[in-house]
């Protein structure tokens, strides 16, 4: 059985032509040769030099603003603090104060003591014990 076909008709045919691989044309043609993400992908819009120098503007002023909120939340935060610690220092002062105290001239026996006794033991420097005495 002899076919007769034309040059049109043997392309489409699929006959194997030297250096190229056999290929199904119907399935060829479904594939997506010439639909590839990188063909169809469009220009991108490029923005104007204006248009990306007020963009760089606007980040810069909102970059300034988040930094100057952050710097007062700090500021805050220390004189908070700050402020936290000058009770504590001043309610420890009024203990004392308001204490019962005894000056321990002779110490060679406090090495004896119990933990807890020690851990209640305040060593003062001179001129707080005369404040101290000169309240009393």
């Amino acid at each position: 059985l002899a076919l007769a076909l034309t040059s049109t008709q043997l392309t489409t045919f699929c006959a194997m032509v030297k250096g190229k691989a056999f290929r199904k044309q119907w399935k060829e043609a479904r594939k997506p040769f010439r639909n590839r993400a990188s063909s169809r992908a469009k220009s991108v819009h490029r923005s104007t030099f204006e248009e990306r120098t007020k963009k760089k503007r606007e980040l810069e002023e909102v970059k300034a603003k988040a930094k100057e909120l952050e710097q007062a939340k700090k500021e805050v935060k220390k004189q908070k603090t700050k402020k936290k610690e000058e009770k504590k220092r001043r309610k420890e002062e009024n203990a004392i104060r308001a204490g019962q105290y005894q000056v321990i001239k002779k110490t060679e026996k406090v090495r004896k003591w119990h933990k807890n006794a020690r851990k209640m033991l305040r060593t003062m420097g001179p001129e707080q014990i005369e404040r101290l005495m000169g309240q009393q």
